[in-house]
């Protein structure tokens, strides 16, 4: 009686393997299509970079609007929020010691997380049509020396600032002078965030 043949196991792991590399292929080419479309969709001249900003969207609006408290002695400070079809963005910097604002970023961090350094950055005269450029300042991607980013979202640290943050956060420490650190703020939802009155 012939007994049905059955795959060695080195042949059912090689095509298991083939299996996972083929979907992860697909799942790389899907999101090059969606960032391409993405761009794609994105004004790229001046009139186009100014489109979707709200009016009003102060930096004391956008402060709470994100559920953050701005030091008191905070200078330089501004605000907007991008409105588009895929998510808004909502922006707030400003500039205070950087003693200050470690006070202020701390306890926004989670208990042993350190800043990062910006080990790879976007070439000078970058921009975005959500970024910072549109308060008159480079994007904070563009920056290395005195440069320190983390990504923090609500409730991530034992804190009542990490309790009252609304949502996950990019933010970007630059250290521009000795002692002087401007607190860059990016925040993106996919759900409508509420507008500044008018």
């Amino acid at each position: 009686m012939n007994r049905p043949t059955t795959a060695a196991p080195w042949q059912r792991r090689l095509a298991i393997a083939a299996g996972v590399f083929a979907g992860l292929c697909t799942l790389g080419v899907l999101g090059v299509f969606l960032m391409l479309t993405y761009e794609w969709g994105q004004p790229a001249d001046a009139e186009g970079r100014a489109c979707c900003w709200e009016k009003n969207a102060t930096p004391e609006w956008t402060a709470d609007a994100l559920g953050l408290r701005v030091p008191e002695p905070a200078t330089d400070r501004r605000a907007g929020l991008h409105s588009n079809v895929q998510y808004d963005a909502a922006l707030l910097t400003f500039t205070v010691s950087t003693e200050e604002a470690d006070r202020f970023l701390q306890p926004l961090l989670r208990e042993g997380a350190q800043m990062a350094r910006n080990r790879h950055p976007e070439k000078q005269g970058y921009t975005r049509s959500d970024g910072f450029s549109h308060l008159g300042l480079p994007e904070p991607e563009t920056f290395t020396e005195g440069m320190r980013i983390a990504s923090v979202c609500p409730r991530e640290a034992k804190s009542p600032e990490s309790e009252a943050l609304r949502l996950c956060a990019k933010i970007h420490a630059h250290e521009f002078q000795p002692g002087t650190t401007r607190v860059y703020i990016w925040a993106g939802s996919d759900a409508p965030l509420p507008k500044p009155p008018t």
